[in-house]
Parts: structure tokens; C-alpha cells; sequence
């Protein structure tokens, strides 16, 4: 892993703003792993907040909800950040949106594990830490679970959306922990927090050292910042010094890795049955006049944000990354929407000098960075010769796509783009 330059200030010290009254939304069938959810709403259809607009279409798949009370304007292609464009619900708001008090609901005491498992397939949740795997297929592993480890680390720069949680919604985020036990039954849970959030770190302490800590199974781990630290096999070798290797997951060790964003939208589904509609979104970079760490309803696009001035450009950014500057999508739209799984969107205005790729000098830093101890460079010899079958016998499919590779090569090389185009050809 690495140590890589940090701009996560003064994101971390920036409280969460609001703004939940976006006039138009646009909610893409496919913001998880897996299948694309199936619409079950037609154009012209009124649809209130919360209601379900989009089914699971499989066991890999996850439900879509309309933030607010609407009207079906479009179901149309639309821009998506990483698939281009795809099928698309777009809703326009019916009169002014209020952020609303929940109300509560009768809580996870006395509910069994599969009215629990319900509750979160009902809601909508998938991960959202980024890889957007569909919660209520994850808590239903096949082996049982003897680590639970909840991920609050945010290796990427710039990146604040996991940190302002943890400080402002603790506990309730460890009410979505206490939910996660009840269903998989660890025998512990290891909180994971980089060093670099030392409030986050005096504030978990101070909770589990006090009675509110009633399981007192829960453990806090700190762990260095390096990069990519909050990788699922990465974080649980920091913590267990198991070894996820080849085709193996999590569940074959008997551990568990959950976002703590995950964890709280578990605790709303459950305490208060409201789906999965609305995240903290870091807005970060120097073509920003300030930073933000905002409360979006899913659907809201970067245009209407700028458009009424809720986020301020100084400058044309030359570069719109959705998520971290490392394993973040470069997108070309402003009317590209916010996902369940955006953690951040970043405006950049200075880029870093792209030179020219020469000769490989054989240094071996790509390998010796590699977080998967894969070979990166030899993706590279056999993606030019166009060598596409032999990328598999390298294990290309355990690549996490980091880009630590890339980002230490002294010939910049762009090794991940190589692996990326292997990828794709070998689907």
C-alpha cells in the first residue's frame, strides 16, 4: 500500500449542509452490482416520497425510491458515471420539499433476523463505500461470520463524506452495527479508522469506553493512512492478518467488511422505514470556491447544483471525477446524477503534468505497490501484443483497479488503463 498526498482539509472540519429540494431527479436502474432494478412506474405517473419506483429484478439486485413526491417526467437513456448512458427514471418534484422528521418505528428488538433482512431489501441498500453490492445478499452469507469489521476508513483523498458521518451520526450508525450483529452474530466487531481522523478516533473511544457500548463487543483498530487501506481483502488483512487470496471471499475466513455509511442507512431502514434515498456527498477541488459536505437526495445532478449556487466554481474545472482521484470515473456532463454509491464528486482545475509514456526500465515498483501482489506490467506487455486469453492465467480478474501501479511508475506508464481495456476484452 501506499502513502499518498492528502487534500482532506478542510473537508474534515466542514459540518454537513442540506440540500434536498432538487427540482428534477435522475434515478438510473443500475446504481449497484449486479442486475439493473426493473421500473414499475410509467410516464406521467405521480409517485410519492419513499414509494418504490423501480423493483429487484433477481437475487443480485436492489429496489429504487422516489426521494420525493413527483411526477414520472421521462423514463428515457441517460448519463451515468461509469456506464455512459443508460435507462433512466427521471422525476420533477411536486411542490417544495420539507426535510420531514422520521417517524419512528418499533425498532429491531424484537424482530427476527429475516424481518431484518426484509427491511433492508425493502429499502434499497447497497454498499456505499463504492462497490454498491446489494446489502440484503451480503448479510445472508453461506459460512458464518466471526469478524465483523466496519470500514471507516476513506483511504481516497479528498474524500470527507465517511469522516462528517462518524462525527455527527455515531450512534446511530452504531444502532446499524447492533442490527448487523443481530442478523450474523459475530463473535467481535473491530471499528477500522485511519489515523489521519483523530476526532473521529477520540470520539469512537469515548463511546465504547462508556456504557453505551452495551454489546462490549465492539473494538476500535487504527490503522495507518496508506492507500488503498479501505479496500475490503486490504482492510482485512490490516486488521486480521488474513489473507484473502485468488478467488476467495470474505465469508471463506469468517469475516465481514460493512461501510459505515452502510451501517447508517441500515439503522434508518429499520428504526424508521425509510429507504435509501439520500447520502453525504464531499464536493471538493480547486476549481471550487469552497468545499462542501452536503446531504443530496440520490438523482440530484452536479447542474442544478451549480445552477443555484449551492456549490460555487471559480474556475472551469478541466477534470470532473466522480468519487476519489485514485479509483474515481472522469465524467464530461454536468446533468450526470448522484448515485448511492457517490461519496464524493471533485472539480479540478490544475492537473498534474501528463508525460509522455516512455520505455519500462524494469524497476519493479508497480509490483512492489501492488496491494493484490499481482504483476502488473506483464497485463501491460500482453494487452499491446493483443494477447487478451493469457491476461487470465496472470489473474487479471483479481485487480482491484487501485491505480497504485500507475500512480508509482517513473516511465508513466498508464498501466491501469491497460488492465482496464484486457478487461473488457476478455468479458
Amino acid at each position: 500500500m501506499l502513502k499518498v498526498k492528502e487534500f482532506k482539509y478542510p473537508q474534515h472540519n466542514l459540518e454537513t449542509e442540506k440540500f434536498l429540494s432538487a427540482e428534477k431527479l435522475y434515478l438510473p436502474l443500475s446504481q449497484h452490482t449486479g442486475k439493473p432494478s426493473k421500473a414499475c412506474v410509467q410516464k406521467d405517473q405521480i409517485v410519492q416520497k419513499n414509494q418504490i419506483i423501480a423493483e429487484n429484478d433477481g437475487f443480485i439486485s436492489a429496489s429504487l425510491h422516489a426521494p420525493v413526491k413527483a411526477k414520472v417526467s421521462e423514463i428515457k437513456k441517460h448519463f451515468h458515471p461509469k456506464f455512459g448512458k443508460i435507462k433512466t427514471i427521471v422525476l420533477s418534484a411536486l411542490g417544495k420539499t420539507k426535510d420531514e422528521p422520521l417517524n419512528q418505528s418499533t425498532g429491531p428488538n424484537q424482530s427476527r433476523k429475516d424481518k431484518l433482512l426484509a427491511a433492508i431489501a425493502k429499502a434499497g441498500i447497497v454498499g456505499m463505500g463504492g462497490a454498491g453490492f446489494p446489502t440484503q445478499v451480503k448479510l445472508k452469507p453461506p459460512k458464518g461470520i466471526n469478524t465483523l469489521i466496519i470500514n471507516g476508513c476513506e483511504c481516497e483523498p479528498y474524500l470527507a463524506s465517511d469522516c462528517r458521518l462518524m462525527l455527527e451520526n455515531l450512534e446511530e450508525i452504531v444502532k446499524g452495527v447492533e442490527i448487523i450483529s443481530k442478523i450474523v452474530e459475530p463473535k467481535e466487531i473491530i471499528f477500522a479508522v485511519e489515523e489521519n481522523k483523530k476526532e473521529v478516533i477520540k470520539k469512537i473511544n469515548l463511546f465504547i469506553n462508556t456504557k453505551k457500548n452495551s454489546s462490549q463487543k465492539i473494538k476500535l483498530k487504527v490503522l495507518k493512512s496508506r492507500y488503498p487501506q479501505g479496500g475490503e481483502k486490504q482492510l482485512i488483512y490490516s486488521v486480521t492478518k488474513r489473507k484473502v487470496s485468488g478467488q476467495m471471499l470474505p465469508f471463506d475466513l469468517g469475516c465481514m467488511v460493512n461501510n459505515v455509511a452502510t451501517c447508517f442507512a441500515i439503522y434508518e431502514a429499520v428504526y424508521f422505514n425509510q429507504p435509501l434515498t439520500r447520502r453525504i456527498v464531499t464536493f471538493a477541488g480547486d476549481a471550487l470556491i469552497e468545499p462542501k459536505n452536503l446531504w443530496v437526495n440520490i438523482g440530484t445532478t452536479l447542474a442544478e447544483l451549480i445552477e443555484k449556487k449551492v456549490i460555487e466554481l471559480k474556475k472551469d474545472p478541466k477534470k470532473i471525477i466522480f468519487g476519489g482521484p485514485m479509483m474515481g470515473d472522469t465524467i464530461t456532463n454536468l446533468k450526470t446524477p448522484i448515485l448511492k454509491t457517490t461519496s464524493g464528486v471533485l472539480f479540478l482545475e490544475k492537473l498534474s503534468e501528463k508525460k509522455e509514456e516512455s520505455a519500462c526500465i524494469r524497476c519493479g515498483r508497480c509490483i512492489n505497490s501492488c496491494p493484490m501482489n499481482l504483476m502488473p506490467l506483464e497485463y501491460v506487455k500482453m494487452v499491446k501484443k493483443k494477447k487478451y486469453q493469457g491476461l487470465k492465467d496472470y489473474y487479471i480478474k483479481d485487480c482491484i483497479e487501485c491505480g497504485c501501479c500507475s500512480y508509482v511508475c517513473p516511465a508513466q506508464i498508464p498501466i491501469l488503463d491497460y488492465i482496464k481495456l484486457g478487461k473488457e476484452q476478455i468479458k
